[in-house]
């Protein structure tokens, strides 16, 4: 049984129209949207104007449109079984998605900010999004005694957040603070406890947070992004996805941002298909 109050982590970003109210946004909830950007160079641009004077790098990451993730997910689906059993896969399914951090197979690597640019939505219906304020909910848990044991387990314990065959060289718990003072809360499909001799004890904590995420993101409200619209959100905090769609000329862009205040910052452009982390750590 989960409480009513963790519903309240879930977002409904603010639309919003200039950068300091975006910024601001941000600060407060987590994302924002900003709407009026017509080109993919204006999206980018715009994400670089955000950032200001921390900015480090924007650009392009990935063509969300039916084509290109067919194509991405028959690649994945080559790519053999882990000693854990645990099977990579591009979540294709008509049903909602997922609820992620963007990049997460890339550990400190990952984007501190990330950008939804809507070329086209879903018509007539579908693709509609949601967002989940992961460093809030870990809060949350705190107020009901039966789940304080969790948020402790949250903040405290190293956990593995790799994905299947693509080992990160570090571990750390499901959230933190980084050397920067932002806060950072983590969620994604292959999470899993440090192997070891804790490892069997600490699954039930890693399955009660996947749970807890998943009831949250099915309870909590969904909101439309619009042609020509952006969603701006803090990676590092919040969690996204979307509801499934069929219209194939829906077309939706994910630019990656790096800032001053990111763990890491990749030399090289990361590939989400088959992500070289031996790359990464030289």
């Amino acid at each position: 049984m989960f409480s009513s109050q963790l519903t309240t982590a879930s977002i409904v970003p603010r639309r919003v129209d200039t950068v300091a109210a975006v910024r601001a946004a941000i600060a407060l909830d987590g994302a924002a949207v900003f709407g009026g950007l017509h080109t993919e160079t204006d999206a980018i641009a715009f994400a670089s104007k955000l950032l200001g004077d921390k900015y480090i790098r924007v650009g392009r990451q990935f063509e969300a449109t039916a084509r290109s993730q067919d194509a991405e997910a028959a690649v994945v689906d080559e790519q053999p079984v882990d000693k854990r059993g645990r099977k990579r896969y591009f979540d294709m399914s008509p049903d909602r998605m997922t609820a992620h951090n963007d990049g997460f197979a890339f550990g400190d690597y990952a984007p501190d900010y990330l950008f939804l640019w809507c070329k086209q939505p879903a018509l007539p219906s579908g693709g509609d999004s949601f967002l989940i304020d992961a460093v809030k909910l870990t809060r949350l848990l705190v107020l009901d005694p039966s789940t304080t044991e969790l948020a402790d387990f949250c903040w405290s314990v190293d956990i593995d957040h790799s994905e299947p065959n693509f080992q990160q060289s570090t571990f750390s718990p499901i959230a933190r603070t980084v050397a920067s003072g932002r806060e950072q809360a983590r969620y994604h499909p292959f999470l899993a406890p440090i192997e070891g001799e804790s490892e069997d004890a600490q699954w039930p904590m890693v399955r009660k947070w996947s749970e807890t995420v998943t009831h949250v993101r099915d309870s909590g409200p969904m909101f439309r992004a619009e042609a020509g619209e952006m969603i701006c959100i803090d990676n590092y905090r919040v969690l996204h996805g979307r509801d499934g769609y069929t219209d194939p000329n829906r077309e939706l862009y994910s630019i990656w941002g790096w800032s001053t205040e990111a763990v890491a910052v990749p030399q090289q452009a990361l590939d989400i298909v088959q992500p070289d982390l031996a790359a990464l750590a030289m």
